[in-house]
């Protein structure tokens, strides 16, 4: 067995500065423009419940517009697990803004004060008597006809920090000292990612990021020839690991509190690939008593590693 605990960032402190535009449109959804890319980490239906959140509606009323750079605001991209830290906090400002010009509006429709009136998502009305206006009917007025003024949320946000997220990692091996081979039996991660804004979509991206973690750690090895040509330029030649190589793999959350993250949640998107090399190390020297510095650790150099270290004893 062997175990790692390790830590990444989230964002680039100072330089990451993502910007939000949420449009209130005429038949009453929201449109949310976002310049980042949802690589297939489910970014779009985070920011989509991020903007949800605030403006206490449903996901299916928020269309997201993201990565087309005509017409997106400026985001730096997905890179350096900034997603849901920065673009996310850009969403909850930019939702605010725009809620709170729903609010202003609606108040002065109903002939109130602003402080006097409460938004519930579908509806603006009176805390002090009956008196109310739709959202359907607020959006209509300010995009239908002459002299309106379309209510839009804007914002842009850049962190001076990079609260770092945690993963533990714990894995249980068998060794074949015939051959050198290692074999996944168990990996279990706890991460510490703040607040899991969707507890789906992070699990999946944590056992997507291990199984990476593993190949890195056992199979992927970039071979060059005599000449410098790539020799692993297939995957017959590169191997990655398969569902029968990464063993059964668990996952749990330990949640936090970010206060300078959106909800109180930090990244989870790169932590998750650092803990299956040294975890596997860890547990090839318990299992046979070597150090390997070198990845991947193939049988070939856990074997070699055994023999060498049978000849140093005699």
């Amino acid at each position: 067995v062997g175990m790692a605990l390790t830590m990444q960032g989230s964002g680039i402190a100072g330089i990451d500065t993502a910007s939000i535009e949420i449009k209130l449109n005429d038949d009453g959804n929201y449109t949310l423009l976002t310049g980042s890319t949802d690589m297939g980490t489910g970014s779009d239906t985070i920011l989509a419940q991020m903007c949800a959140e605030v403006l206490e509606t449903t996901m299916d009323k928020i269309v997201v517009n993201s990565a087309d750079t005509d017409s997106s605001p400026y985001d730096p991209g997905s890179y350096a697990s900034s997603t849901t830290y920065v673009t996310g906090m850009a969403v909850v400002k930019a939702a605010t803004e725009l809620r709170d010009k729903i609010i202003n509006l609606g108040a002065e429709r109903l002939g109130l004060h602003k402080d006097d009136v409460i938004f519930d998502g579908s509806e603006v009305k009176s805390a002090i008597d009956e008196k109310s206006i739709s959202l359907f009917d607020l959006a209509v007025d300010v995009t239908v006809g002459p002299n309106k003024n379309q209510l839009i949320g804007y914002a842009t946000h850049g962190s001076p920090v990079s609260p770092p997220p945690f993963i533990a990692g714990f894995v249980e091996t068998e060794i074949d000292k015939e051959t050198g081979k290692v074999e996944i039996i168990d990996y279990v991660a706890v991460v510490d990612c703040g607040t899991v804004i969707n507890k789906n979509l992070a699990k999946i991206q944590v056992e997507g990021g291990i199984v990476q973690g593993i190949g890195l750690a056992l199979y992927e090895d970039v071979v060059y020839g005599e000449r410098g040509d790539l020799a692993s330029n297939t995957f017959m030649q590169y191997k990655i690991p398969t569902r029968k190589d990464v063993g059964n793999i668990i996952v749990d959350f330990e949640e936090s509190y970010e206060p300078t993250g959106p909800f109180g949640a930090k990244s989870v998107g790169e932590v998750v690939v650092n803990t299956p090399s040294p975890a596997i190390e860890n547990a090839i020297y318990n299992g046979v008593g070597i150090n390997l510095n070198t990845l991947p650790m193939t049988p070939e150099k856990v074997f070699m590693a055994m023999l060498d270290k049978e000849e140093a004893v005699i």
